[in-house]
């Protein structure tokens, strides 16, 4: 008789995987956002789906086990890089998709100072520009998001060895923090030496406070 894949897989193999496809749980107990008696009275119901003889215990023990065995690689060129990073902000800004058949606005008729971000996709393009330069964007639009700003991240030790370009985190540092606000971000640029978050403006200080907060090393 063929065993029952319902019960093929142990409590541990189940939390295993479970925390594993929600990573973000594991950080939420990093940070005593919840704890490890919460997690698993949460996570026991699906749990149970597939192995009905696991248990609160069990899976508490589980839990602490993959928790203990999960440790987020703070680096110190990590922190060296974040703990350097300046902060510049934009408001005022318009995000435009569009065809890539679509002329895009040359170059020449913006002014030094004027934001004017290209992302270029398979069969799109995003420009992201000032509003005052809105009518330099001409012909079909398939998404325009007004009321936009942006928090730039420069690197100021671009020009050494250990830069953010090489090292493992570094967008995911800020990323994930700006994340578990339940901000969404709108689109990402990088350049040489920053990197760039669109936002909803109404998010700003926000995301500003965010930002600084992992540059001063705070929940890492």
């Amino acid at each position: 008789m063929e065993k029952n894949p319902v019960n093929s897989a142990t409590t541990a193999q189940l939390v295993k995987g479970h925390l594993q496809t929600n990573v973000f749980l594991l950080d939420y107990l990093s940070r005593d956002l919840i704890n490890i008696a919460s997690l698993a009275r949460e996570i026991l119901p699906d749990i149970q789906k597939q192995n009905p003889k696991a248990t609160l215990e069990s899976v508490s023990i589980a839990v602490k086990r993959n928790f203990g065995a999960w440790k987020p690689q703070i680096t110190r060129q990590l922190q060296r890089i974040l703990s350097n990073v300046q902060i510049a902000m934009r408001t005022d800004l318009v995000l435009f998709c569009l065809p890539k058949t679509a002329k895009l606005p040359d170059i020449k008729e913006f002014q030094s100072d004027d934001v004017f971000f290209i992302n270029q996709g398979y069969n799109e393009v995003t420009v992201i520009i000032d509003k005052r330069n809105s009518n330099l964007v001409r012909g079909p639009v398939l998404l325009q998001q007004k009321n936009l700003a942006l928090i730039s991240l420069k690197d100021t030790l671009i020009n050494e060895k250990q830069n953010f370009r090489v090292t493992p985190g570094f967008v995911s540092a800020f990323l994930g923090n700006i994340s578990m606000a339940g901000i969404n971000i709108s689109d990402i640029v990088s350049t040489y030496s920053q990197v760039t978050f669109v936002v909803e403006q109404k998010y700003l200080l926000n995301v500003y406070q965010i930002c600084q907060d992992v540059v001063n090393l705070k929940h890492l």
